[in-house]
């Protein structure tokens, strides 16, 4: 008997190392309450859940351990953050003592009329000020900002989608689907999503701008994206200032789809065409862990998958006992 307990106790054990990653997962929190041109509310409330389902599609190949939590007021320590608005992303939005989960990004959603033919804006927020003891101003609200910090991971963030654009909205956005002039908001909500984390953010000190090749910021150089490009990757320019550092892979560049491996172009390029739909690849995620997180090539599921995970340990459990019964 000592014996076959050890066995199941082993057998419990790698059923726990396997589900083990899933507590540390990214979520993107998402808020509405700028939204007030209803993109998301009112009649469209239902949109809602394309755009959540977006952020769990993203989520699930990012870990977090080190996203630690922003929680104002304990000692005195405060901070002001700030967002672009969601229904006016040329405005800016305090936020003030905002509280932060650990491992959660939130993230102010909503819709305008955005000009041209732009089809969302989106990017982390910031903050104005930050009041308190020495590692809470040097370090807890600057490395949860992307404010010339190190680590530079996201806190808080806001995304616009263009009112005036015919989107797609799919209710099973993983599987192949035809939607002919218009514009897909799955595509277009995750790749707006990596800018809220800091895909191609240009201020100073962002993990970005760190990995610019320091005699071309046309260039992307980070170590991760080296190991398979040690050329580093062309990134687009600016039709109307060439000296404008990159913040999207030059057009058409290939890479490998998450979803199954075949080669297409990258989530993080300039340009989606109507009926055209894009996922996650290598080299999307690649860059994201030269800016600082850590990204998985596997999908990791949802934490629902703990109750699987104790499911299969039960199971297991339950059969080796009866088996041992009889």
């Amino acid at each position: 008997m000592p014996r076959l307990l050890g066995r199941r106790l082993a057998l419990g054990l790698l059923v726990l190392l396997s589900i083990a990653p899933l507590r540390a997962q990214l979520t993107f929190q998402f808020n509405y309450s700028l939204d007030s041109e209803n993109f998301f509310s009112g009649d469209n409330i239902g949109r809602r859940q394309y755009l959540e389902a977006a952020g769990a599609y993203v989520s699930q190949y990012f870990t977090a351990t080190t996203l630690s939590a922003i929680a104002p007021g304990v000692g005195g320590n405060s901070w002001d953050a700030t967002i672009y608005n969601p229904a006016n992303p040329a405005a800016k939005v305090s936020l003030g003592n905002l509280t932060v989960p650990a491992n959660t990004v939130i993230v102010y959603a909503g819709g305008t009329t955005l000009g041209g033919a732009v089809l969302a804006e989106a990017g982390p927020g910031g903050y104005d000020s930050a009041n308190g003891d020495t590692i809470w101003k040097n370090y807890t609200v600057p490395n949860r900002t992307l404010s010339a910090s190190s680590l530079t991971r996201s806190a808080v963030g806001s995304v616009s989608f263009n009112s005036a654009t015919s989107w797609f909205f799919d209710p099973t956005p993983q599987s192949n689907a035809s939607f002919a002039d218009q514009y897909d908001f799955f595509t277009v909500a995750a790749h707006e999503l990596l800018h809220v984390l800091g895909f191609g953010d240009p201020r100073p000190g962002s993990g970005w701008n760190k990995n610019l090749d320091l005699f071309d910021s046309g260039i992307f150089v980070g170590s991760k994206v080296f190991e398979t490009n040690p050329d580093g990757i062309p990134l687009r320019k600016d039709p109307i200032d060439p000296l404008k550092k990159g913040d999207h892979w030059a057009t058409d560049t290939l890479s490998f789809s998450m979803r199954d491996g075949t080669s297409q172009q990258v989530l993080m390029d300039y340009d989606i065409w109507t009926g055209e739909r894009k996922y996650l690849t290598t080299l999307d995620l690649r860059a994201m862990q030269d800016i600082g997180y850590t990204t998985n090539f596997t999908a990791v599921p949802e934490p629902a998958a703990f109750g699987v995970g104790a499911g299969v340990i039960s199971l297991v459990w339950a059969w080796r006992r009866r088996r041992a019964q009889s």
